[in-house]
């Protein structure tokens, strides 16, 4: 990476409480949008911060996944999860990344369409795709135009280097980290750029280091395969979903003023609830709330109103800086006749969610002309001697909903000195988000006191 010149002042922090986190610390990191040019334009990074409980001996730092997640907002959902070791031993800091959230500048009116889709019936998707794939393309470069100024300085090796600042402004020798999903893309980044510069990293919800933009529709059968999942270990939640669906299908919920509530409304609701075992004893009461809606009632009344808030919506993961920063971070771009091919072959594999999500995916770099600086992969034999002794964890789970396991094999496979906790289910991001002991002792144990973990398969522990 280049050499920056002056070093990174100490963070300050200022009280920011809030009801569920009264010791809540908040402050704001200055970063070049262009790390060549370090006496240039700079980001004004959000951070948050939770202290330790105890005596702290560092910090874990954090990215909650997207691309697009806000660090900051989260650091105390965050802190209430991880075990009471950790939150004596570490102070828990998030921050928002450049161009989102609470840094600035930040993207601005940058959406994320929803497809063109029949409300009922078959789905011709490579229609679909052609019908969809204009008004993508628009938002996009409405986007693209709406910030010209930043928008080829959000890619992840530009955010891999603000966590070496943020580790420096908060006077850590080495870095700390845990990565969710796409948070493990910075965190196998910042291991090749800074490879002696990591004490401890946990890439859990693993992206694919030796992938490319097309190779990101792979995770468009993720949820199906979270679904199969589901179907073994809770039948009942699994028939309630599908019978839910297959009566959307049927006949859509007439909401009133124009709107209806369709079958795509509740996949996209369903997608960020079934890689969270802790939501599915929650799912046969909403599905009850959709089978209320159809009443002409007050209860039904009331029913309606809660769907309508949930109509319209795109898969909590896109919108602006999901696209952006995976056009941004390959450069490779896929055909009409290719972003056909993946579609039709993951509708077929993953007849539930596959052609949604693909579409979704493929579709995102549509109308952005961004300039790429692409990720190092571990492609290169360079890249992976650097990393090859860094004893870092991968965790996944086998039938994760948004990661699938290949991807964390590689993961595991591109550092030779790593350690792999996998975790029988569906849930996306494992440590304390599974009851399971197996996977919670191993990964704590690691952070608190560096002990290698034995890995291996643990077992599914239904949540509730």
């Amino acid at each position: 990476p280049p050499s920056i010149s002056r070093p990174t002042p100490p963070m300050t922090w200022r009280p920011c409480p809030t009801p569920e986190a009264p010791t809540l610390q908040c402050g704001t990191l200055a970063v070049p949008y262009d790390y060549a040019k370090p006496s240039g334009a700079k980001f004004t990074l959000a951070v948050s911060k939770l202290p330790a409980t105890g005596t702290p001996t560092g910090t874990l730092f954090f990215n909650p996944g997207g691309p697009g997640g806000e660090g900051a907002r989260v650091v105390p959902f965050v802190a209430a999860v991880v075990p009471p070791s950790v939150r004596e031993r570490f102070d828990i800091v998030g921050w928002d990344p450049r161009g989102l959230g609470g840094s600035k500048p930040a993207l601005q009116d940058c959406n994320y369409l929803r497809l063109t889709l029949p409300t009922s019936g078959p789905v011709d998707w490579v229609a679909a795709r052609s019908r969809s794939e204009a008004a993508v393309a628009a938002a996009n470069r409405t986007c693209m135009t709406r910030n010209a100024g930043i928008i080829n300085y959000l890619g992840t090796n530009n955010v891999a280097r603000d966590l070496d600042k943020l580790r420096e402004a908060v006077g850590d020798d080495k870095v700390t980290y845990w990565g969710m999903s796409y948070g493990t893309r910075i965190g196998y980044v910042y291991a090749i750029l800074f490879p002696g510069r990591i004490r401890a990293m946990v890439l859990d919800g693993n992206i694919d280091p030796k992938g490319t933009y097309a190779g990101l529709a792979q995770g468009g059968v993720a949820l199906d395969s979270a679904l199969t999942f589901m179907r073994q270990a809770s039948p009942a939640v699994h028939k309630s979903t599908m019978d839910t669906l297959q009566g959307l299908d049927a006949a859509p919920i007439d909401l009133g003023g124009g709107v209806r509530y369709t079958r795509w409304d509740y996949l996209t609701t369903m997608s960020g609830v079934i890689p969270s075992e802790e939501s599915w004893p929650q799912i046969k009461g909403f599905n009850d709330t959709v089978a209320t809606a159809r009443l002409d009632t007050p209860e039904g009344a009331q029913a309606r109103t809660r769907l309508k808030a949930q109509t319209g919506r795109t898969d909590q993961n896109l919108g602006g800086a999901f696209s952006v920063v995976n056009c941004l971070d390959y450069a490779d771009r896929m055909t009409p006749a290719a972003q056909e091919d993946a579609i039709k072959r993951n509708a077929l594999v993953g007849p539930v969610f596959g052609g949604l999500i693909t579409s979704e995916y493929v579709l995102g770099c549509s109308g952005l002309t961004v300039r790429p600086d692409p990720v190092p992969t571990t492609n290169s034999q360079t890249n992976l001697a650097r990393i090859a002794g860094l004893p870092v964890v991968v965790a996944n789970a086998s039938n994760d909903g948004s990661t699938p396991m290949p991807w964390a094999m590689r993961m595991k496979a591109s550092f030779a000195s790593s350690t792999l906790v996998s975790y029988v289910g569906a849930q996306h991001v494992i440590w304390m988000l599974t009851p399971s002991t197996c996977v919670n002792d191993q990964i704590t144990n690691y952070v608190v006191s560096l002990t290698r973990p034995p890995g291996g398969v643990c077992a599914f522990a239904p949540a509730g």
